[in-house]
């Protein structure tokens, strides 16, 4: 009786209903809460659970490790089973995991039940892109999308760090668990199955060129995977940045929570600006202004320059990244790179951690802030072919 109340086979919603957009953008946030709350979950771990900041970026890249890995499952399950059923039971590991989570403080424990939470997460998340996708306009979907996380990170990045001290750490993952009871009774505005993969998106018959785009969107995946290496191993650090140049917790709290309304700026308005000018010249440009955040960032920083550096640093990830989607989205041959889109995200996401990880405990903070550099440039030379890869699709329609 429960079951179907919850999952309603009966319903046969329009994707791209009011009620329906509301379920996906809020599925996509209790997906991948951890993303957003990063910095200061991290920060936390190590002052409340007494781990290193290696061992804090290690709990991190777990979670998203599974995440990414678990995309291959979600592969295998959209098309062989129901996708409100597949839903419920990863939303009830999530909860389950969380609720675990907020017992755990040992090291290798914890480590472990974020490792099976991301596997939730992943195919959580794997079907919600997919979802997108089936939307009458993708790209305004991926807008509401971002805007909804970064609406929620930048509210628990301002708030967490003021209840840490009152209920403590672990209390976070209870949080997440209550609201994701509550988005169970949203499954049933969801579609129970996407469109035949196989028969998507067909390319005048051309194999030629179908195999041009796919080489495209695998060197288009590539680049969404090293820009999150070079951006989120900054992103999941920057809150220790800060604290390396003694500006004080609610000096931090306060940028970051800035910095992610800024970047709801950059979000909305790659939304708006849409392809009037093409998709190269704004990534590119976007691309530019980053690079020059992430060097502000070297060395002793000053409460002001970091205020200017994290608000330019959220707002070109978030500008960037509608596009990179967007482009996969609209040249999708197969009817699976944008559920593949999760693996190249989530892979970057848990190995810009685990790196930074790594350079911080060999040299400090200056050379996690290089790697982004580097990285991000890097994401630039493969980022060309996934405009042009766009671009022919969009001559082929």
């Amino acid at each position: 009786m429960i079951l179907n109340r919850v999952l309603d086979f009966e319903r046969s919603q329009s994707v791209n209903s009011l009620i329906s957009i509301f379920s996906i953008v809020l599925l996509g946030v209790l997906s991948v809460v951890v993303l957003f709350v990063a910095p200061v979950l991290l920060g936390a771990m190590v002052e409340y659970l007494d781990f290193s900041e290696a061992q804090a970026g290690y709990i991190i890249s777990a979670e998203l490790a599974g995440m990414a890995i678990a995309t291959f499952l979600a592969l295998f399950l959209a098309r062989r089973s129901n996708w409100r059923v597949t839903l419920l039971v990863a939303m009830s590991c999530m909860i389950a995991g969380n609720v675990v989570s907020f017992f755990v403080s040992d090291f290798s424990q914890l480590l472990k039940v974020r490792f099976l939470v991301g596997i939730a997460d992943g195919v959580s998340m794997a079907h919600c892109v997919a979802i997108i996708g089936l939307t009458r306009n993708p790209d305004k979907t991926f807008g509401f999308w971002v805007t909804g996380q970064l609406l929620f990170g930048s509210v628990g990045l301002y708030v967490l760090p003021n209840l840490f001290p009152v209920f403590g750490y672990s209390f976070v993952y209870l949080l997440v668990a209550v609201l994701m009871v509550v988005m169970l009774f949203f499954l049933r505005f969801l579609p129970q199955k996407g469109k035949d993969t196989g028969a998507s998106n067909e390319i005048d018959g051309s194999i030629a060129i179908s195999r041009r785009l796919i080489i495209y969107g695998y060197l288009g995946l590539a680049a969404i995977l090293v820009f999150y290496v070079g951006q989120y191993g900054v992103w999941a650090y920057l809150e220790r940045i800060a604290g390396h140049s003694q500006l004080s917790p609610q000096a931090i709290g306060k940028a970051l929570s800035l910095a992610t309304m800024v970047g709801v700026v950059g979000a909305l308005s790659a939304a708006m600006l849409g392809a009037r000018f093409g998709r190269l010249l704004p990534i590119g440009l976007g691309m530019m202004v980053s690079l020059i955040s992430m060097t502000m960032l070297l060395g002793q920083v000053e409460s002001r320059e970091y205020v200017i550096a994290a608000c330019a640093f959220s707002f070109t990830f978030n500008f960037v990244l509608p596009y990179l989607m967007a482009c996969i989205t609209k040249a999708d041959v197969t009817g699976r790179f944008i559920m593949l889109t999760n693996v190249a995200s989530g892979g970057g996401l848990a190995g810009g951690p685990a790196l930074a990880a790594i350079l911080q405990e060999q040299s400090g903070y200056d050379a996690v802030i290089w790697a982004g550099v580097v990285f991000t440039g890097l994401s630039f030379l493969l980022i060309r072919y996934l405009a042009l890869y766009d671009s022919r699709a969009a001559e082929l329609e």
